[in-house]
């Protein structure tokens, strides 16, 4: 782990998500880049091609002070030292170029805030943070706001078994390891699926066979909804991180659009590592 890249809109969200970036980068040994991405202001029509080019000057001038200030301070709660993390600023979408920045500087990881819902979930979910989690090439935290800053010391990999499961469990690994956490896979699956029993079967061999001698265990339950079932598990075995693979038509996207996900960022308030397959 070298790089995290964290997006910061410079709310109380964005500083407390940063604690948890800072946390992340002291245990991984990672230097850390701040972006802030903005947009041109609102401009009235009748204003002189001078003053809107002074007024976008402006506020530009402004940002980067508001980023600097940030920086500043989330140097001193991380107590990381100014050369392990950098300030970066970008004009355009905030998902999109967080994804781009993410991809054009190698980056190894984004920790980003979430915001919860205050009336509709959609307003949680339905924007940047959902956006960065299914298209960004690298593994992505996402905090939610409140959750406590806390060593992540057990990692719960919510499994669809489906495609590479040892690949998606190995990226888990990759992250677990070196905070030397446990990672427990757990796959629901639903007592209504044909022909799936044997798969799950030998899904299971297939990854207690390749990572005995590592600090994994692997359960499945028969249960007859499975994002009930999954709600139940995380709440008898508390883990402080859930982790998911995304590919296309996967189990996040069900999760997505249920009232799961008010569970996992509002009830369960836990942070949650999602990467592609």
């Amino acid at each position: 782990m070298k790089t995290i890249l964290f997006p910061t809109d410079f709310s109380d969200n964005a500083v407390h998500a940063s604690r948890y970036a800072g946390m992340m980068a002291k245990l991984l040994d990672a230097n850390v880049i701040l972006l802030h991405v903005y947009h041109i202001p609102m401009v009235p029509a009748y204003n002189t091609s001078f003053e809107v080019k002074d007024t976008i000057s402006q506020n530009e001038n402004e940002i980067k002070l508001q980023l600097q200030t940030f920086a500043t301070e989330f140097g001193r709660d991380a107590n990381l030292p100014a050369e392990r993390f950098t300030q970066k600023m970008e004009y355009g979408f905030a998902a999109e170029k967080t994804i781009e920045v993410a991809k054009s500087m190698n980056v190894d990881l984004i920790v980003m805030g979430t915001k919860g819902a205050s009336n509709m979930l959609d307003k949680w979910l339905g924007t940047h943070a959902q956006d960065v989690m299914k298209k960004a090439e690298c593994p992505v935290f996402t905090i939610p706001n409140d959750v406590p800053i806390d060593f992540p010391q057990r990692i719960l990999y919510a499994a669809d078994f489906k495609d590479d499961e040892i690949h998606a469990v190995q990226k888990v690994l990759d992250i677990a390891k070196p905070l030397g956490a446990t990672c427990k896979v757990v796959h629901i699956h639903e007592e209504f699926e044909p022909n799936i029993g044997h798969i799950v079967e030998e899904t299971i061999k297939e990854l207690e066979n390749r990572y005995k001698n590592e600090d994994v265990t692997v359960q499945q339950f028969h249960r007859d909804d499975t994002i009930e079932g999954l709600e139940v598990y995380m709440k008898n075995y508390e883990p402080d991180v859930l982790a998911m693979a995304i590919h296309e038509k996967s189990f996040l996207d069900d999760i997505f659009t249920t009232s799961i996900s008010q569970h996992f960022i509002q009830a369960a308030k836990i942070p949650m590592l999602t990467f592609k397959k």
